[in-house]
């Protein structure tokens, strides 16, 4: 029998399930057909328990049960029930016959229950389908075993268990030979001619020869290539991979270099004479990416990789509509940013559809964020496959990476630094806080020997390059060089929330340039515009003491007060910390990563949207900071004296394809309350010249020394050139004498 595609409804299995926490009682009837669940809730899969008030604080095992009638297989015919996503494990059960489980929450796992819905059934003749779903909540930050990163543990993660049959579950059909497995991969791309490799794993009834059509369909719907292949499969799973070729492809970009064109391939699995059994068919992009020491090349174009960790969307991600991501993903971009880091969690197909379109980059992380148990070890290995089969074909996927901060998140500064003085108590910043030496403190413990980074990290990432070889891999992510890993990952530094404040990165990255290579952990918690009691935030310990010690409550006379404060901080910080690295530009830097695009929650986040996806003020700093061209100086010292001597080098980034010519650069310095420069005081130097395109150039130095008085001076600069006006501006306040830098109430970084 020829196979054909399911009609409307046909196996589906969406609906409302039958759903009980599990008891030991059920353990052992929950998968019989006499057991009567009338009583029971009723929950719309797919979907989450958490959805239920009644089950909304549980954290499962919850059992889920269906019934449904459905025909029996006609001549060769294969059916198999295939679930496309459970969060995060499940067992399953047909007609009360255990038919294995599944692990991997984003993976689809396919059953064959041929035999099964063969068989004559009694009474009505349904079929009964029991589920037991888990999805327990990490115990412990070090020695975890469920597989769902950021959906559970760490700062990003949204509130409550997100734990359910998320994805759609239904009947399918084949014919005697189906697609178990598949993947396709783009191994080389350049204006002559790009290669695709397709892999897939075969699962034939009987020793079988069959015929499979490959077809790639360009952008403007002609065909750009395919072929035929003939393989004698033998019975049981079968693994064949073949390359096809696309002459002259038309490439994919990222936004900020080029077009977003976009491939279908189609693979159609037939027997000896001809007929359908089975087929997969997937949208890509024809490109080559390369990531070496953390510099990015795309189509052989360098590219400074300017990111956003992105965390779960919300905790029903079923719930989370499609419009979502694309919002976010152009959100992202019209940020001038280029990458986003899919952190600790694999995201619903529609954020990547988005990214393919809009030309994002995505950093992706499989989930596992801090320790885990070494129970894990084979399930990971068999997650890292499932996630090159689930996402390899996407173009905007430029990067693997298997672990984040398996060494856990920094140290916080001790009881006594975190007590401060007097001075500190009032004051809402880090004044007197430890700096350098906390990152000391952490360096040690990053750099000796565990579980997590020296066993399960090189495993992790030996599977990934062995699933995918077109991409780069980076086995764990936010620690140290240590002596098994002597290139390090890139450094999640945390300055200025976790350790140290965030003015002590050019001095860091001084002292260990190797840290500057890609920053990540770039970010403070800012909380959200609410009328605060003085009850603090139900956020995690180490949340609590970062805002303890960077932005203590006790400064500010109310809640909004406070609020207001630790947005005002965020954008300081970030502001800083990006203006420092793309002063850095290549030398060593190959780019950053912000912490975070949005809030997890109401009370607030890293997130520079809140959780409604409005903007904070750190969203409007991190779009002009990360604008195609900038003109940069050292800070000043936020607070000066008269007298004192401040010089400032100035620096032009461009990350356009072509050179700025005529370039005319102006630094001013000035008081601030005199806008038309009629004071006495003014210092200005100019400069003029050429900008070279992706590329960083030190324009010169700004010196002046403070003059006499008092209040805000402000440093302006200018860029400007053909078609572009750039400008900026920092900001010191002169103070009478240095005795009034103990004045409460004045922030400085």
């Amino acid at each position: 029998m020829e196979f054909r595609p399911r009609r409307p409804g046909e196996g589906d299995l969406a609906g409302p399930w039958r759903v009980h926490p599990l008891n030991d009682e059920l353990r052992r009837t929950g998968a019989d057909d006499d057991l009567d669940d009338a009583d029971w809730p009723s929950l719309e899969v797919p979907g989450h328990w958490g959805q239920l008030p009644r089950l909304d604080r549980h954290d499962g095992p919850i059992l889920h049960r269906r019934r449904f009638a459905h025909r029996p297989p006609e001549g060769s015919e294969r059916l198999w029930l295939r679930f496309d996503g459970v969060l995060s494990s499940a067992e399953v059960w047909l007609d009360g016959v255990y038919i294995g489980d599944t692990a991997g929450y984003f993976a689809t796992h396919r059953f064959d229950v041929t035999e099964l819905l063969a068989r004559e059934r009694p009474g009505s003749g349904d079929h009964l389908l029991a589920v037991e779903v888990a999805c327990p909540r990490p115990r412990s930050d070090t020695n975890k075993a469920s597989l769902t990163g950021s959906l559970q543990s760490g700062p990003l993660a949204p509130p409550g268990n997100p734990g359910g049959i998320w994805r759609p579950v239904a009947v399918d059909s084949t014919g005697p030979v189906a697609v178990r497995h598949a993947r396709l991969l783009c191994l080389a791309a350049d204006g002559d001619r790009a290669e695709l490799l397709v892999r897939l794993v075969l699962d034939a009834s009987e020793g079988a020869e069959i015929r499979i059509d490959t077809s790639v369909v360009g952008p403007d719907g002609s065909s750009a290539g395919g072929g035929v292949e003939r393989h004698a499969l033998a019975s049981g799973e079968n693994r064949i991979e073949w390359a096809v070729e696309v002459e002259r492809p038309w490439l994919w970009w990222p936004a900020a270099l080029g077009q977003r064109p976009l491939y279908d391939v189609a693979v159609a699995v037939r027997t000896a004479d001809g007929e359908l059994s089975d087929r997969r068919e997937w949208r890509t992009g024809l490109r080559r990416i390369e990531v070496d020491d953390f510099v990015w090349r795309v189509n052989g174009e360098r590219l400074f990789a300017k990111g956003i960790a992105y965390g779960p969307a919300g905790r029903f991600l079923h719930s989370v509509p499609d419009a979502r991501f694309r919002d976010d993903v152009h959100t992202v971009v019209n940020a001038g940013l280029d990458l986003l880091r899919v952190s600790a969690h694999v995201a619903p197909e529609a954020l990547y559809r988005a990214a393919d379109e809009a030309g994002l980059l995505v950093w992706q992380d499989l989930p596992l964020l801090g320790g885990y148990s070494s129970k894990i070890r084979s399930t990971v290995r068999a997650m890292a496959r499932s996630a090159v089969d689930t996402l390899g074909h996407h173009p905007s996927v430029a990067l693997w990476c298997g672990h984040s901060e398996p060494s856990g998140r920094p140290l916080t500064a001790p009881a006594n630094a975190r007590a401060g003085s007097r001075s500190r108590r009032r004051l809402p910043g880090p004044l007197g806080a430890a700096s350098l030496p906390d990152v000391g403190r952490w360096v040690t413990r990053q750099v000796l020997p565990g579980w997590n980074r020296s066993i399960l990290d090189p495993v992790l990432g030996r599977e990934l390059r062995n699933a995918d070889r077109t991409r780069t891999v980076v086995s764990r992510s936010g620690t140290l060089p240590g002596p098994e890993n002597p290139t390090g990952s890139d450094a999640h530094l945390w300055l200025g929330w976790q350790v140290g404040r965030f003015a002590d990165l050019p001095e860091l990255l001084r002292r260990w340039p190797r840290l500057g290579t890609f920053p990540g952990g770039i970010g403070s918690q800012s909380a959200a515009l609410l009328d605060w009691s003085d009850a603090a935030p139900d956020w995690p310990t180490a949340e609590r003491q970062a805002f303890a010690r960077y932005l203590p409550r006790s400064a500010y006379a109310d809640g909004p007060s406070w609020a207001a404060a630790t947005r005002a901080y965020q954008a300081d910080l970030l502001r800083a910390q990006i203006e420092t690295l793309r002063r850095l530009k290549y030398r060593p830097t190959g780019g950053f990563c912000l912490v975070a695009l949005a809030d997890p929650e109401p009370a607030g986040g890293f997130g520079i949207l809140d959780v409604e996806r409005r903007p904070k003020p750190a969203f409007e700093v991190v779009t002009d900071a990360c604008r195609p061209v900038v003109v940069i100086a050292d800070p000043p010292p936020a607070l000066t004296v008269p007298g004192q001597t401040i010089a400032l080098d100035v620096h032009a980034v461009s990350d356009l394809r072509e050179p700025l010519g005529a370039v005319r650069i102006t630094a001013t310095a000035r008081w601030e309350d005199d806008p038309d420069q009629a004071a006495p005081w003014t210092r200005r130097v100019v400069w003029e010249g050429d900008l070279a395109a992706d590329d960083c150039a030190h324009i010169g130095r700004l010196t002046f020394e403070t003059p006499t008085g008092h209040g805000p001076l402000v440093v302006d600069l200018e860029l400007v050139s053909d078609h572009k006006v750039v400008t900026n501006r920092y900001r010191t306040v002169v103070i009478p004498s240095s005795e009034a830098l103990d004045l409460p109430g004045l922030r400085r970084s």
